[in-house]
């Protein structure tokens, strides 16, 4: 008899939460060490003189070249380089229609790689086949995000590249950053 896979049920909340905790705060291990360059910093910097769209798919390159020597060592599968390049749309997305939260996009980007096919037992073909879905539901996402919200990917919001005069409690303000 074979090894077993883990089933569904054998999933707890607390191990999920583990993970996901020891993601959040590992800076070797993907969000943290990604999204303050990714999105702080890359997204406002390309969207200076590009649209969202065009900055996500340039950004979508980098990322999934970032992420080759995972695939060459086994830690990722050959799927998720196109999964890393369709999903920082999402990231770019949320990153924008937050006011440029690099938080909310850093959360965003661990939940996704806590909760992945791996972690609910899949493996062998059922692991390549969950992944091509969940392929499949990252890309309709983004081009639900695309067809339903055109105007974020025609302009990059000002919030996310001019943060402009910052207020200061006595009333005053001091000035931000140059308008590009």
């Amino acid at each position: 008899m074979g090894p077993t896979r883990p089933e569904l049920s054998q999933l707890t909340w607390s191990g999920l939460l583990m993970v996901f905790g020891v993601r959040l705060i590992n800076p070797m291990d993907g969000p943290l060490g990604e999204e303050p360059g990714f999105r702080g910093y890359a997204v406002p910097l390309l969207q200076a003189a590009r649209t969202p769209l065009l900055s996500s798919t340039m950004l979508g390159v980098a990322v999934a070249v970032w992420h080759l020597p995972l695939i060459i060592f086994g830690g990722l599968s050959i799927i998720g380089l196109p999964i890393t390049f369709v999903i920082t749309f999402l990231y770019v997305w949320l990153f924008n229609r937050t006011g440029g939260s690099v938080l909310l996009t850093l959360l965003f980007h661990n939940s996704q790689g806590t909760f992945t096919m791996g972690s609910y037992g899949f493996t062998g073909s059922d692991l390549t086949r969950a992944e091509v879905i969940y392929l499949a539901v990252v890309t309709a996402a983004v081009l639900g995000t695309v067809l339903l919200d055109r105007p974020a990917w025609r302009t990059a919001p000002r919030e996310a590249t001019d943060v402009g005069p910052l207020p200061v409690r006595s009333g005053r303000t001091v000035p931000g950053p140059p308008a590009p």
